[in-house]
């Protein structure tokens, strides 16, 4: 797990701006440093390395081939490298180091770009081939590991962090009003954009290629869905199956493993199965203050029915401004989820004891968890009619601005979700902040002329928001990408910590999500599949308990009152980006989870802009 850089330009590249540049992401490698200079074609590739498999002098990247026309700078893990090192030793290809990272080379050498299909694992890397003068990059098919990228026609930049990119003092610190929009939204800003302009995400599963000045971006993997019909019993055993061995690649180290636990179902499932592969397994568990919201003794019942030694972390409101920091300066762009906290807290925690630990993140995507799914599907026979739901809430919206009673309010609120689009109806139900109208109101004219940006959404819902499929994968392209793995990775690496995530193995993915699916919600329970096969390893009341999340009171924990006088004076108002009355209106409403937005965005700024 490391920290990546590349730079091709059509003029000189100042080799101490680069390694500055390259420095930036220390934290994602602290172990060794390196980078290749190509002077004359204007053409350098930096790395931070954390070292996880071969931890000798030979796992040094940035790495190449025999004669030196292809280099690499990767971040990740392949799994299986070791079935794909022994195809190409056949195929006459000769190594120096039993890393995973040399195996792609070769493969490259091989296959070309068809080697992605190969690569069962986490990954981004870039290529430069001096043979085609072309840059080859390349993201994982889930998108676990981040890749950004900027091109002006001058230059063109590809890092792990966004602030490997802009400590370029050449590009402008202009927002992208696309990718404001979409935080104040959404919480999170979905690929390809990002909160700065021209600077752009590589969407999972896609490779990119530069050569000549030009860039083509191609997708790799799909997830195409079927609704295949198989028995129950060979269902839970081929997913068990799947899941063991997917785990099972995961313990593949040089350093040994642990295992995150909340004590739900997920996290629990691959702490018992991963018990079985090492039987002094550490796992990991954060709780909050006050204790209500905590889960811990729920990940107590499990780490002691699989004698794991546990490790516990406290989140309290005196470590709020410490993590606050680390929010601001790891995140890079704003992310307006509450569960960043805890997850910064059970990082440090940690890396204090192992380099490389599983996580249950993806379990609620691929096999159904989430809330929302039930709530939205419940009404769908109601969503045919959304066109008279449009002249009813006419009416009811006049009427409640003129009584101003609390009941035509619940009734109006109620009555414009059915007269929502489907995903219109599906932000609503999953992150009700800032609405449409609002954000036209909060952001100044002058900065930005209001209109839609979601259309390029659609793509994950092609057919619409229909059934339990859509839903899912609507999910995996956009939330489980640019909020919790995103959440995930810049949590874990600011402390130098690798994260494995069992759930997300794509051949697991597939074989789930082409199942039928009345099989994957039947009887309309969420994560029906996942937990009959738990039944065996797990107690009922972490199998049926109701699903808490993660996400940390913020209002008890007092980070939103403490930061109100921020808005005295606003740089983000100064700047004419935010309109002030309507700041003051919003806190006015007492809304805590918009305040918390528009806090965490004035923070951001207040870093990041010059």
């Amino acid at each position: 797990m490391c920290g990546i850089l590349g730079v091709i330009s059509q003029t000189e590249i100042d080799r101490n701006d680069f390694i500055r540049m390259r420095d930036t992401m220390i934290h994602r490698g602290p172990d060794d440093e390196g980078d290749y200079f190509n002077p004359e074609k204007k053409i350098a590739l930096g790395h931070r390395r954390l070292s996880i498999i071969d931890l000798s002098e030979f796992g040094k990247q940035p790495i190449s081939n025999e004669d030196g026309s292809i280099w690499i700078t990767f971040n990740g893990e392949i799994y299986n490298f070791k079935e794909i090192k022994e195809k190409l030793i056949k195929l006459g290809h000769s190594f120096k180091s039993s890393t995973d990272t040399e195996v792609i080379v070769h493969g490259y050498e091989e296959w070309g770009v068809e080697i992605l299909k190969q690569l069962r694992g986490m990954f981004s890397f870039g290529i430069w081939d001096e043979n085609e003068k072309k840059m080859f990059l390349a993201r994982d098919r889930v998108g676990i590991k981040p890749l950004y990228y900027f091109y002006d026609g001058k230059k063109f930049i590809f890092a792990s962090e966004i602030k490997a990119i802009i400590e370029d003092r050449s590009i402008p610190r202009k927002i992208n009003p696309i990718g404001l929009k979409n935080f104040l939204k959404y919480t999170y800003i979905p690929s390809p954009f990002s909160i700065w302009d021209k600077i752009y995400k590589l969407p999972p599963g896609h490779f990119l290629i530069i050569k000549d000045n030009c860039i083509k971006i191609t997708k790799f993997w799909d997830l195409k869905v079927q609704n295949l019909k198989v028995s129950e019993k060979e269902v839970f055993q081929n997913t068990e199956n799947y899941l063991r061995e997917s785990i099972k690649y995961r313990f593949v180290s040089d350093v040994p493993v642990g295992t995150l636990l909340s004590g739900g179902i997920d996290s629990s499932l691959i702490t018992a199965l991963s018990s079985e592969i090492n039987s002094e397994l550490l796992s990991f568990s954060v709780g909050f203050e006050p204790k209500e919201y905590s889960e811990l003794d729920y990940a107590r019942i499990i780490a002691k029915k699989y004698k794991t030694k546990s490790i516990e972390r406290i989140l309290s409101s005196s470590q709020m401004d410490h993590l606050l920091d680390k929010v601001l300066y790891h995140y890079d762009e704003p992310l307006g989820v509450s569960s960043v906290f805890p997850t910064l807290l059970l990082m440090e925690s940690v890396s204090q004891n192992v380099k490389v630990v599983l996580s249950g993140d993806g379990g609620d995507e691929i096999f159904a968890g989430y809330s929302w799914y039930t709530n939205y599907l419940k009404n769908k026979r109601f969503y045919y009619f959304s066109r008279l739901f449009k002249l009813l809430y006419k009416i009811t919206s006049s009427l409640e601005k003129r009584f101003q009673n609390k009941i035509l309010k619940i009734a109006n609120r109620k009555i414009k979700y059915f007269s929502s689009n489907d995903l219109e109806r599906y932000r609503m139900l999953t992150t009700p902040r800032f609405e449409d109208h609002e954000i036209e109101s909060l952001i100044n004219k002058d900065f930005h002329s209001f209109r839609d940006d979601s259309n390029y959404l659609r793509k994950y819902a092609k057919n619409g928001l229909r059934t339990i499929k859509d839903l899912q994968i609507f999910d995996f392209y956009t939330f489980l990408v640019d909020s919790i793995l995103v959440k995930v990775d810049r949590a874990s690496m600011a402390y130098s910590l690798e994260v494995r995530v069992p759930f997300l193995d794509h051949f697991l993915i597939e074989y789930v999500m082409n199942l039928n699916r009345k099989i994957i919600f039947k009887h309309k329970k969420k994560k029906y599949i996942l937990k009959k096969i738990s039944l065996p390893y797990l107690p009922l009341n972490i199998i049926d308990r109701p699903k808490k999340g993660f996400s940390a009171p913020m209002d008890k924990l007092g980070i939103v009152n403490n930061n109100l006088y921020l808005f005295k004076n606003a740089l983000t108002v100064k700047d004419g980006i935010f309109n002030k009355e309507f700041i003051f209106k919003i806190i006015q409403s007492k809304n805590n989870a918009k305040i918390w937005l528009l806090i965490l965005f004035e923070l951001w700024y207040r870093k990041w802009k010059t």
